[in-house]
Parts: C-alpha cells; sequence; structure tokens
C-alpha cells in the first residue's frame, strides 16, 4: 500500500516538473523517480516486512534444556535452548511465563502449590527450523520454599516475520 502511494507522487511531481521544466530536464528528473522507487521497493520487501502477532503457533517454540539457578536479590537465571519449528516464518520474540512451585512429599504423593510466577517479553530472532539459546533473569520477590522447588515454563504467544 505505502508504495502506491510512493509511486502515485512520484508521478504526480514528474508531471508538474514536465509541465514547469520543459522536456529537457524532465528524462533525467524520470530516471530519478524510477530509480527511488525501485530502490524503495527492494526496501520495502527485505527490510520493511512487519512483524506480526501469532504467525508462528506458540507449539512451534520448544524450550530445551531449560536450567534455573539462584542469583542475587530474590532473581534467578533461566539458560535455554529456544527452538523455532516453524517451516517459513522467522521468530522475533515471544512473551515467556515461568512458574516456581512449592512441592513437598506428604504420605506417597508429591503436592505442588504455586508461589510464583511472572512473564517476560523475551526478544530474539530464530529463522526457520533454527535454535538459539537464551540466558534471561526472572525476579521472584519473597520467595521461601519449604519443599523442593520446582519450575514450569510456558510460552503465551509468539511474533514473528
Amino acid at each position: 500500500m505505502a508504495w502506491v502511494l510512493l509511486i502515485i507522487a512520484a508521478a504526480l511531481t514528474v508531471a508538474t516538473l514536465v509541465i514547469v521544466l520543459g522536456l529537457r530536464w524532465s528524462i533525467l528528473l524520470i530516471l530519478a523517480v524510477v530509480l527511488v522507487s525501485i530502490v524503495g521497493l527492494i526496501w520495502y520487501a527485505e527490510v520493511g516486512v512487519e512483524e506480526k502477532s501469532d504467525l508462528i503457533p506458540v507449539a512451534a517454540v520448544q524450550l530445551i534444556n531449560t536450567k534455573m539457578t539462584p542469583a542475587y536479590g530474590g532473581s534467578y537465571e533461566l539458560k535455554a535452548r529456544v527452538k523455532n519449528t516453524a517451516p517459513d516464518r522467522t521468530l522475533t520474540r515471544f512473551a515467556l511465563t515461568v512458574i516456581a512451585s512449592d512441592c513437598a512429599a506428604t504420605e506417597g504423593s508429591v503436592q505442588c502449590e504455586v508461589i510464583g510466577q511472572q512473564s517476560k517479553q523475551i526478544h530474539i530472532v530464530i529463522p526457520p527450523l533454527q535454535a538459539r539459546d537464551i540466558t534471561d533473569q526472572f525476579v521472584f520477590a519473597n520467595m521461601r520454599p519449604k519443599g523442593n522447588l520446582n519450575w514450569d515454563y510456558r510460552v503465551d504467544h509468539t511474533r514473528g516475520k
């Protein structure tokens, strides 16, 4: 849509200058406008592609080898490999929710209670069928597990191009 408006504006500019300046300068100007239009179209086709929500299904983003380690001041460091299994779309970011559960064994069963939850936008560029490693900090203030600390990870939505 933007390139159509660019071509119409260029055509009007050329028509006006042909009338005002005469034919000799207008040929040079027409060539310049055509060149600028071609460069603009190439830029729009390659760089100007907008990222859009949910082009990549949430199920196509896989977290592999996730590891949470205590850091400083109630924060935890997440290290993981993120795989984009979409065959034709580049992942540019995704929303990740990390859930901390306190799990205690009681009489032959394990009872877990959620004691912390944080969501974060992860900005990353992962081409189709490739993976990248991430490291990020998540803060869980005043979290004091009484049993074993268990982590769950959920991808909530994606953005891609």
